[in-house]
């Protein structure tokens, strides 16, 4: 008989390891299904240990010891993957049990048995990690050259005898990389995402194992606990997409996981993208990344692009702006509009006193709507999703002169239907469509209508396809509103999604044309700009030069005292910096957040970095807090 520990695969349990009791010959990696709540699960057998050596501990077990229901036949997980997993969860100082379910696909739990019979119909296939060094690679350039290059070398890695898995952000760019890379290998490139029914996902997880034939997948990154053993290469794409980390208060980056899981099974590394993250491409002199070719910071738009400067009275287009739509659309040509906010207004103050409209419950400042039948106005905070009648006074001052500031989706759709009352309108943010599929029948509409317009926030992007004429860049300046110390780096990535979708011409519109960013974008050598960011974050010991772990807490102003005073004391010895949030009040609890800055080879892995270690006791600090503090590491703003 004996005791075993098991971390639960299922999300919502608050317990990192369960403990059951079974008399089956069981081992650390194997898969049980185990009872609890009054329904089966499964579970990661972690430990085991003979019930004789332990007696007296059963006794004053706090519980009734459970017996596990059934071990599986065999896991269908390779042990690299888990152990990446448990390092990963030590990086991110993640729960186990919160972690491991969050990188394995759902359908693959649901239909585990189904999928363990799928595995032993595996023809064995060669391990390819014994013949591999792991190398890791930067790759930086245009789309369509990138896109040239993994052709080359998914055929060079077949002839090999090597599989490759290509890890995408999102469905769209799944969609879009396997249209240019599967031509001619259609047999053996596969597509895997979460959007795919539970039957396909199953269906194509057989092919990619049994295919005797090395494979190209592309997928998002929990496919690659699909247990082949071949894989040469594991490239990251898109790598500079936000859509990499989870959507959860405690963030897991996938990029890394992906890094982990790849120095595991010694694949050669790539990561990909037309302009990589700043700390990415400082990885090469950090961490002895190599390039696949000399990183290229050149723009390479063969369209125009023109700043306007906003003068005088304010207008939603400048004349030449206008002039240009106008001309677009004589032409019968598409135009994007991007707007950085939807709605009407990101921000309404009080004329008298200068008071903002701010949320009652969580102090952000509140948006204002125009409603579905744009028959009245509302106030909405995008915070908390509290609502409230545009018909009020001030709070500070009780006055009624509020003046709504700052462009949203909203006013920007109203003004090109009132200035070009002939042209065919879309609108696409998060406030007008609900589903993908809502998202992707205005753009199907929008790019089939020709002479159309589209405005939209940086939505459009995820899902337009074909190259607009022109684009125009409604308000530049608000884009400054982000509370990031990476905002620098996350505008120029925007400009260039947006170039990257237009064919002729982008107008950029702004009351500061000599912004670093505009000029560096239009001088079309971004290189000069990312090593002075790169340099300015070093100065100021940002990342990627130091390891920033953020804490957060919500609580009343009381207990919010008392916390700051225990934080203070317990992460003394890491010279803790504590302020309030960036919105100082979320549904009526006050912010309270933590940065600490660590040394990067104090917080890292030796699969990430040379030399590297976690501070173990860090770490065990860390995951001692109570539920409800919420721990960021690498977070993507500070405040």
């Amino acid at each position: 008989m004996k005791i075993v520990t098991i971390i639960p695969l299922e999300k919502g349990i608050p317990k990192e390891n369960l403990t059951y009791f079974t008399a089956k010959k069981v081992q650390s990696g194997d898969i049980a299904s185990i009872p609890m709540r009054n329904k089966k699960i499964l579970g990661l057998i972690v430990s085991t240990e003979k019930i004789k050596n332990i007696k007296s501990g059963i006794k004053t077990m706090p519980f009734n010891l459970r017996k596990i229901i059934e071990i599986k036949e065999r896991s269908i997980f390779l042990k690299e993957f888990l152990e990446s997993a448990f390092l990963a969860s030590d990086f991110f100082a993640f729960r186990k049990n919160v972690l491991i379910p969050t990188i394995i696909p759902c359908a693959f739990l649901q239909k585990y048995d189904k999928i363990a019979k799928l595995k032993n119909k595996t023809k064995k296939i060669e391990d390819a990690s014994k013949n591999l060094k792991s190398e890791k690679l930067l790759l930086q350039g245009p789309f369509a050259e990138r896109i040239s290059f993994y052709k080359t070398f998914v055929r060079g890695l077949f002839a090999e005898k090597k599989s490759v898995f290509i890890v995408l952000p999102t469905e769209h760019d799944i969609e879009i990389f396997y249209e240019h890379l599967s031509k001619g290998i259609e047999n053996f490139a596969f597509s895997v995402h979460g959007g795919l029914s539970a039957s396909k996902q199953l269906e194509r997880f057989e092919r990619i194992l049994t295919s005797p034939h090395p494979v190209l997948v592309l997928g998002t990154a929990p496919f690659l606990s699909i247990p082949r053993k071949d894989y040469g290469s594991i490239v990251i794409e898109h790598e500079s997409s936000s859509a990499y980390k989870t959507i959860s208060n405690q963030q897991l980056d996938l990029r890394i996981f992906s890094e982990i899981f790849a120095s595991k099974i010694n694949a050669k590394f790539i990561l990909g993208d037309s302009l990589l993250r700043f700390e990415t491409i400082a990885r090469k002199e950090l961490d002895n990344f190599s390039e696949v070719s000399p990183l290229s910071f050149r723009t390479k738009f063969d369209g125009n692009i023109e700043i306007l400067e906003k003068e005088g009275k304010f207008k939603i287009f400048s004349d030449n702006a206008f002039v240009k739509i106008q001309n677009t659309l004589e032409k019968k040509e598409n135009i994007f509009i991007f707007s950085l906010r939807k709605g009407l207004a990101t921000m309404t103050i009080c004329r008298d006193c200068g008071e903002t409209v701010s949320c009652e419950k969580c102090s952000s400042p509140v948006v204002l709507y125009q409603s579905h039948d744009a028959k009245k106005r509302i106030f909405a905070c995008n915070r908390c999703g509290t609502k409230k009648s545009s018909e009020i006074v001030c709070s500070a001052c009780g006055n009624w002169n509020l003046i709504p500031l700052g462009i949203g989706t909203d006013t920007v759709y109203n003004e090109v239907k009132k200035s070009f009352p002939n042209a065919k309108v879309f609108k696409l943010d998060k406030e007008s469509v609900k589903t993908a599929k809502e998202a992707e029948k205005i753009i199907k509409e929008f790019e089939k209508t020709s002479g159309s317009m589209l405005v939209g926030t940086e939505m459009v992007l995820f899902y337009l396809k074909e190259k607009v004429s022109l684009s125009v860049l409604a308000s530049f300046d608000s884009l400054w509103n982000i509370p990031s110390f990476k905002m620098n780096e996350k505008i120029i990535q925007l400009i260039l999604s947006i170039i990257h979708k237009t064919r002729n011409e982008l107008i950029i519109q702004t009351k500061n044309k000599d912004d670093p960013t505009l000029t560096s974008i239009t001088s079309g050598d971004l290189l000069a700009f990312v090593r002075e960011e790169l340099e300015e974050r070093k100065k100021m010991e940002y990342p990627p030069y130091k390891r920033f772990i953020k804490i957060s807490y919500s609580g009343n102003e009381e207990e919010i005292a008392d916390i700051k005073k225990q934080l203070a004391e317990i992460f003394k010895e890491y010279n803790p910096e504590i302020f309030s949030g960036f919105v100082a009040k979320q549904k009526n609890k006050y912010i309270l957040n933590i940065l600490l800055r660590i040394n990067r080879e104090k917080w890292s892995l030796p699969d990430l970095s040379d030399n590297a270690l976690i501070d173990n006791i860090l770490l065990e600090k860390l995951l001692s807090l109570p539920r409800g503090f919420i721990v960021n590491i690498d977070p993507e703003n500070i405040i």
